[in-house]
């Protein structure tokens, strides 16, 4: 004990053992602006490379995105999702016993955004700290949770994020060679997304499989917010973190595609489904291109809920955002067999089988 302090329990993190981890609510959060890919193929003037206007359309898919007003922070987005998806599972803030934060972006280097999101949904008892993976970092976070949970370290854990995405675009290119190094910038969206993750006995319901890979030799092909070296400042604005967003986009897909059947097919096994027992794929959408390859596992792609052409690549949002537009069509209902699946660069891959 220290400086006399007293010993209190209001905050005590309860010991609860489990026999299921359920998602009980979700929450997406999407800015009113709308970015068509034909407006940003003009501000990038590509016909000055010889590509017709449409061309970026067609690579990638994305038709249009959504980004935040320059004031809207990460923590704003990770903020409204998170009351949404409270509100979903009818979960009483004071309830929830710890909150995590799962973006890429945030809103300071310190301290972690999850304190910024739980007192925004008013969860002032839980414990909070930050996840990060790059577009991995959600679904990273359900299985935080759903450890935590299993340890007995919490009964209800709010998981969220907060994407600014935009603020990494870049369409000064000079070269062609820098034009496709920076076009993984052209097709992020802005959002944020939650989802309540809580311990449950509802027999037959709940996280059912998990299967988590990573590469790590496979880091350099994507790269975003490098740490500038403390004598090569930014010339126009002297900064040290350089936001720009390159990829070498046929290295991650040739890292990623190849591997990523694997994971699903372990997950399926380990659960003990086939494709056809599942209901609806949430898959984290990079491109049209990288999400089509399921079908070549025998995956249906109209089982996939897509939402790129909509709202373009929007990393760790992705899987919220296309769950939250599924539970309000309905197409989450109980029983339903759900597969989770995600990749990220590092190289990091998961699937998750659920049953609703």
């Amino acid at each position: 004990m220290m400086f006399g302090a007293e010993i209190t329990t209001e905050y005590a993190t309860p010991s609860i053992r489990t026999h299921g981890v359920r998602i009980t609510g979700v929450g997406a959060e999407v800015p009113a602006r709308i970015i068509t890919t034909a407006e940003l193929e003009a501000q990038a003037e590509i016909g000055r490379f010889g590509f017709e206007p449409g061309w970026l359309e067609r690579v990638t898919a994305v038709r249009e995105r959504h980004w935040a007003e320059p004031d809207v922070t990460p923590s704003d987005l990770a903020t409204a999702a998170g009351r949404k998806a409270l509100a979903d599972a009818g979960c009483d803030p004071g309830a929830v016993d710890a909150v995590l934060f799962a973006g890429i972006t945030k809103d300071y280097i310190e301290p972690a955004v999850a304190n910024i999101v739980a007192e925004g949904v008013g969860a002032e008892r839980a414990r909070v700290f930050d996840v990060m993976n790059a577009c991995n970092g959600f679904i990273d976070g359900i299985d935080v949770a759903d450890s935590m949970i299993r340890a007995g370290k919490a009964r209800r854990v709010l998981v969220t994020t907060g994407e600014r995405a935009s603020i990494a675009h870049w369409h000064r290119a000079e070269t062609v060679e820098e034009l496709i190094k920076t076009l993984a910038s052209f097709m992020v969206g802005d959002g944020g997304g939650a989802v309540v993750v809580e311990a449950s006995d509802a027999p037959g319901r709940g996280i059912v499989g998990r299967e988590y890979r990573s590469y790590p030799g496979e880091w350099r092909h994507a790269l975003a917010g490098r740490l500038r070296p403390t004598n090569d400042r930014c010339d126009s604005c002297g900064g040290l973190i350089d936001p720009t967003f390159l990829v070498d986009g046929r290295r991650m897909y040739e890292a990623g595609a190849p591997r990523l059947p694997h994971v699903i097919l372990a997950v399926l096994e380990r659960s003990g489904w086939e494709f056809e027992d599942i209901d609806t794929i949430f898959c984290h959408e990079v491109h049209k291109r990288f999400v089509e390859g399921l079908c070549g596992l025998g995956g249906p792609i109209e089982k996939i809920w897509s939402t790129v052409e909509r709202f373009g690549n929007t990393s760790t949002v992705s899987l919220p955002l296309q769950m939250s537009e599924a539970r309000a069509a309905g197409a989450l209902a109980p029983g339903q067999k759900l597969l989770l699946v995600g990749c990220s660069s590092g190289m990091s891959l998961a699937a998750l089988t659920v049953v609703w």
